[in-house]
């Protein structure tokens, strides 16, 4: 019987139940339940063969519960997910996106079971660099902000994961080893199969010292990478141009994509920090 417990109070919301490796394979869903999800889509569609989306899009700084990250629903409005920029600590094992709604249970897990004198808990999945977990969520929803829908056939990347928008049901990864899930009413797992997982999980950080800010936003774009610019981006106190003085990451380092490189801009000529 999975044990309920409190996740934060701010929250107000309630976790129980969770795997913190992979667990084994799934059954994917028959065609027929394929097919009910989306009339006249006969082939299933893979992260392989989606479209990035644009992330600001999906920007939100903060979700009602003082959240930073990437919020979306599935065109189904049977899931609510995120991509978050601090991950959640359930149960010690850090979460960075997750996905919360009517999903079948994995293999191996208990089904969620609603304790005496609270809400009924509504499943949810996770992924982290730890590994994946299934979660039962009692109380206030996890995820509760109005969210961008994120069409089907598109991709979500943002900080080093991907979460990918099926007729089958969404998938999320941790972009740097694959790890991930997939939820769905008929079928979710804890384990992505080859389909599922991205090609070229990790990139490497291209130098952008010396740049414009812009310019090393579009350079750690074309990478499959975000930017977080601190400092200024025009002149700087002294007149000069302000250009990206250090990074972190460092340049050759290799990250998952949509990992988010911190640049510091400064002076020409002067420190990190000084424009």
């Amino acid at each position: 019987m999975p044990v309920v417990v409190a996740v934060a109070a701010a929250f107000t919301a309630l976790l129980s139940g969770c795997s913190t490796e992979n667990s084994g394979g799934t059954a994917e869903p028959t065609a027929a339940a394929a097919a009910a999800a989306s009339p006249g889509s006969s082939t299933p569609t893979t992260s392989k063969s989606a479209k990035p989306v644009d992330s600001t899009e999906y920007r939100q700084d903060d979700d009602g519960f003082g959240r930073a990250g990437y919020f979306f629903s599935s065109p189904s409005g049977s899931f609510s997910c995120a991509i978050f920029d601090t991950p959640l600590d359930t149960f010690g094992l850090p979460i960075g996106a997750a996905c919360q709604g009517r999903a079948a249970t994995p293999p191996g897990e208990q089904d969620c079971v609603k304790p005496d004198g609270l809400q009924a808990p509504v499943p949810g999945l996770g992924v982290g660099p730890s590994g994946t977990q299934f979660l039962c969520i009692a109380g206030s929803p996890l995820f509760t902000s109005e969210s961008t829908v994120l069409p089907y056939r598109s991709s979500l990347i943002a900080n080093g994961y991907t979460c990918h928008s099926a007729e089958t049901g969404v998938t999320c990864q941790f972009n740097l080893d694959g790890t991930g899930f997939k939820v769905s009413r008929e079928a979710s797992s804890l384990t992505l199969d080859g389909d599922s997982q991205q090609p070229d999980a990790s990139v490497t950080v291209p130098d952008v010292r010396g740049e414009r800010p812009t310019k090393a936003e579009n350079l750690l774009a074309e990478a499959g990478l975000t930017a977080r610019v601190v400092g200024g981006t025009g002149r700087g106190p002294q007149g000069g141009q302000c250009v990206v003085a250090e990074q972190e990451p460092a340049a050759g380092t290799k990250v998952a994509t949509g990992t988010r490189i911190t640049v510091t801009t400064g002076e020409i000529g002067g420190k990190p920090g000084s424009c």
